[in-house]
């Protein structure tokens, strides 16, 4: 699902169901998207046939790297964590 494209999102849009809506087809074409510094998602193809979801927040601009990396394999619990992280600034566990 790995693709070239790259959505850019805006702070908050993840929030609205548009906003998740663009998220899940994003995802599903094998988009990456990037919302500012605050987070970057990608999807790949897990041996199992499933989804895997990695999401990466809280971009460290002094060293061009992202300080944390975790995965999802449900797009939908990936924009629960990804709304409430804008929400909130915290990031839940993945799965």
């Amino acid at each position: 699902m790995a693709g070239s494209t790259s959505i850019e999102m805006s702070p908050g849009q993840i929030l609205s169901d548009l906003g998740a809506d663009t998220f899940r087809k994003a995802l599903q074409r094998g988009d990456a998207l990037r919302c500012a510094r605050l987070w970057m998602a990608t999807a790949h193809r897990a041996d199992d046939g499933g989804v895997e979801i990695e999401i990466y927040c809280c971009l460290d601009t002094r060293h061009d790297c992202w300080d944390v990396e975790i995965y999802y394999y449900s797009v939908d619990r990936a924009i629960v964590a990804l709304r409430e992280y804008e929400r909130t600034g915290n990031m839940p566990e993945g799965e």
